[in-house]
């Protein structure tokens, strides 16, 4: 048996984590939760916004659906996940994240945030998101401290400061991490091959880092257009997040950035793999004749043998076929590990999902192809 890697599981931050860790003179427009007047309920303050809910969620079923791992297995469903891990800070304890690690025979794990999948679309100011993710990053570095070799954080960094961006990359390499997290989604309307954007993919590519481009929780998700009329709730707008890395990936080959940055490693993350093979033909397609009107200099599958990574779900049906038509190389699993839409038995599960494949592929899969994208 190889190594096993969980290539997708996240932190709880605590909730006072930006109050306590952002530089002061961000500190009075900087993501906080407090309770409201009156009712006690939970609300998000940032940069002079408050927020009362998340589509039809209240803040803390939110949060519910942030650290109920396992309980969908108990019965449990949206809206009555119990959020009491986020105020006991027992996911804060990384002694027990170690023995979830132990009990399910995994070697190490990629931790990306929780609470910054969901701010990032409400703090446009470039200077205070760069704040965040500093803050972010410092006590990410802290929490791990104890054991780096098999808790492996994953810094945050925001386009909408590239400058800053390539600072903090610096500064994360030095510190011994491998990956950076990207929000999957339109800064301001642009490509990520925008050129604005290339002194960041240039100093991922120099500092041998990877990128992970993750869903984030922001209104202008692909199919959002559908519902103007009313809120279609936490359902749709869960199954829709999921396209956005898709669709960054495909504005990175589309306007040239592999081209531009052959050394550069990127994988969609939390966005499944079964759009895979389809995504390749149609590129591929439109590429043999259209090509000329885009910066690519190559059909996109050359770019994914070489640059692009793909995050799997543990118990995808259609993955052992996306490895029969484009190959066992770039495909990794993660467990989503504490959210409730996680996978539990992650391991036991992606075995049964690959069962068809050889034992070769399936050690790849579990291990292999998540040390090549994250270096390790």
């Amino acid at each position: 048996m190889g190594r096993i890697i969980d290539a997708d599981s996240h932190f709880m931050e605590p909730l006072d984590l930006w109050e306590r860790y952002i530089e002061l003179q961000y500190r009075p427009r900087c993501l906080r939760f407090e309770r409201a007047p009156g009712s006690g309920r939970y609300q998000i303050m940032v940069d002079g916004q408050t927020i009362t809910h998340s589509g039809d969620l209240s803040i803390e079923e939110l949060l519910g659906v942030a650290v109920g791992y396992g309980q969908k297995e108990e019965g449990k469903g949206l809206k009555s996940f119990d959020p009491s891990a986020v105020f006991s800070h027992t996911l804060e304890d990384m002694a027990k994240r170690i023995q979830f690690l132990d009990h399910e025979g995994i070697e190490c794990q990629f931790i990306y945030p929780t609470l910054g999948l969901f701010w990032e679309d409400l703090v446009t100011d470039a200077e205070l998101a760069a704040a965040h993710c500093r803050a972010y990053n410092t006590w990410m570095l802290e929490i791990c401290a104890g054991d780096r070799k098999r808790l492996y954080p994953v810094g945050h960094i925001s386009l909408r400061h590239p400058a800053e961006a390539v600072r903090e990359l610096q500064r994360l390499e030095k510190a011994g991490v491998r990956a950076v997290f990207l929000g999957a989604f339109p800064v301001d309307g642009k490509s990520f091959g925008n050129p604005e954007f290339d002194p960041v993919w240039a100093a991922a590519q120099e500092l041998d880092l990877a990128v992970g481009l993750h869903l984030v929780v922001h209104r202008t998700y692909i199919g959002n257009e559908w519902y103007k009329d009313r809120d279609p709730g936490f359902m749709f707008l869960s199954m829709n997040v999921i396209q956005d890395p898709r669709m960054a990936l495909t504005t990175m080959v589309y306007d040239g950035v592999f081209e531009r940055f052959p050394r550069l490693r990127v994988a969609t993350i939390e966005s499944a793999s079964g759009w895979v093979a389809e995504w390749l033909d149609r590129l591929d397609y439109r590429y043999s004749y259209m090509g000329h009107t885009t910066q690519m200099k190559r059909p996109a599958s050359e770019y994914f043998a070489r640059n692009i990574w793909i995050s799997a779900d543990p118990v995808e049906r259609t993955l052992p076929y996306m490895v029969e038509l484009v190959g066992d190389d770039k495909f990794f699993i993660g467990s989503d590990y504490p959210h409730a839409e996680g996978f539990t038995r992650p391991v036991e599960r992606a075995r049964t999902a690959l069962a068809r494949l050889p034992e070769a592929s399936i050690s790849k899969i579990l291990g292999d192809n998540a040390a090549q994208f994250f270096g390790i």
